[in-house]
């Protein structure tokens, strides 16, 4: 029996895996899932801990790894991650190259944590966002998943649409959440990202109040055939903002990586 839950979208098509964020589960994106099944066999996975899938330990990168590899299609997928799925993508890519035939970044900072020569976020906020975190887990989560919806035309709509379908699952223990979050602030996949062989593309939202958008241009500097891609006006959720956009985008790249 499999630790890792998934659900599986379409029957045609070139395999898609996608890889949700920190204290999320593939739910959050079925819509836009659906959305790609209609030309892709689209596989969401939920990361161990989180939705539908099991807690492990120890909660590390190397097992996380090994656990979501053993679910991709047998053939090579295109891997889409999103916030912290992104940072596995790569790690995955650079892993399992031979199981991945491009990576599509949505939303996501190979180095979260701002240092003096890279953009993101203050090593202060985290910390106060742990404490918080740990003293209480709901009203973070809460506010956490307001900050990603921030940016929308339809904030009260759109977040109660999140919180509705984040109470499909449990939410993660506390134990899972402060160690994935650990996960997000110590993994650096800069490396991961500069030596990438198959075609790759990062996509931001001009509003991110979570990703900088300069962070971007810092990638392409790592890794030259990055394809960058701004969308104005969208936050850190752009598959519920802004759907259209990003899956046109994200068709297009992947169709002249076909050709």
């Amino acid at each position: 029996m499999s630790l890792v839950y998934k659900e599986v979208w379409g029957d045609e098509g070139e395999a898609i895996v996608m890889l949700h964020g920190w204290a999320m589960h593939s739910g959050l994106w079925r819509n836009f899932a659906q959305q790609l099944a209609k030309t892709h066999q689209v596989h969401c996975l939920d990361l161990c801990g989180h939705g539908r899938s099991e807690n492990i330990e120890p909660y590390s990168l190397e097992l996380i790894l090994e656990l979501l590899v053993a679910e991709l299609p047998q053939q090579p997928c295109t891997l889409i991650g999103w916030s912290l799925g992104g940072n596995i993508a790569l790690a995955m890519a650079k892993k399992y190259p031979q199981r991945i035939k491009a990576v599509i970044l949505i939303a996501s900072n190979p180095h979260f944590l701002k240092t003096a020569d890279w953009q993101g976020v203050e090593s202060q906020v985290l910390d106060v966002f742990k404490a918080n975190l740990l003293k209480n887990p709901q009203m973070t989560l809460w506010r956490f998943m307001s900050l990603q919806v921030q940016a929308m035309a339809q904030l009260k709509f759109e977040l109660n649409k999140l919180r509705e379908v984040m109470r499909e699952c449990p939410v993660p223990s506390v134990n899972t959440l402060e160690k994935a979050l650990a996960l997000l602030i110590t993994t650096d996949s800069r490396y991961a990202l500069q030596t990438l062989k198959m075609p790759s593309q990062l996509i931001l939202g001009a509003v991110d109040s979570l990703i900088p958008i300069g962070v971007g241009e810092q990638c392409v500097q790592l890794q030259p055939n990055l394809e960058l891609n701004i969308i104005q006006g969208a936050g850190h959720a752009p598959f519920l903002s802004h759907e259209s956009q990003l899956l046109s985008i994200m068709h297009d790249f992947m169709a002249r990586r076909a050709a």
